[in-house]
């Protein structure tokens, strides 16, 4: 049984917006359309007030020309950014670093940025283990603890696993197959 990242962890690790900010965007970039170009069907029409305020549409958004969408794409996302997990890599468009590894690895290296590997507590919290003892003695064996503490393996941060160092790349070979 694997534990599931959440869609957010996903995106991040995959290098791509969250979906609230690629939809203000392509609205931005619609709103500059409607804007300009008399050939578009909203070209200078007027609409009614909003009946409810939880509805947005293209049209209340800022006006973004289709050029400068994808600057406008990374500095939304970047004021956006709230997570507290170093090993996600910050906002940019472009594929992660480790991207060359095989599968396996690259799932690895993935477990590892987002902290959701197999560990023992994690099993243990499933109860599919009786105890979440790492087998270096620590009582409780987290994917922070088999990066940096545990003496059964090498040891990475999470700049390492984020530009997929040398030592990044060590941490994998020896807990592929263990988490």
């Amino acid at each position: 049984m694997k534990q599931p990242i959440t869609a957010e962890q996903c995106l991040y690790t995959a290098g791509i917006a969250p979906p609230d900010i690629r939809r203000q965007t392509h609205g931005s970039t619609e709103k500059h359309k409607q804007e300009t170009d008399l050939r578009h069907p909203l070209f200078d029409h007027s609409y009614p007030r909003a009946r409810l305020k939880s509805r947005k549409s293209f049209r209340t958004v800022e006006s973004v020309k289709p050029d400068q969408a994808a600057s406008h794409h990374l500095e939304v996302w970047n004021t956006w950014d709230n997570t507290t997990n170093e090993a996600i890599q910050p906002p940019k468009q472009q594929l992660p670093s480790g991207r060359e590894l095989q599968r396996k690895d690259l799932v690895t290296l993935n477990r590892a940025k987002a902290k959701v590997g197999m560990t023992a507590s994690t099993l243990h919290k499933w109860k599919l283990r009786p105890n979440s003892e790492c087998p270096c003695g620590n009582q409780n064996q987290t994917m922070d603890h088999i990066l940096c503490e545990c003496t059964e393996g090498p040891h990475c941060t999470d700049q390492d696993l984020r530009d997929c160092t040398d030592a990044a790349q060590a941490w994998i070979t020896h807990w592929r197959d263990k988490i």
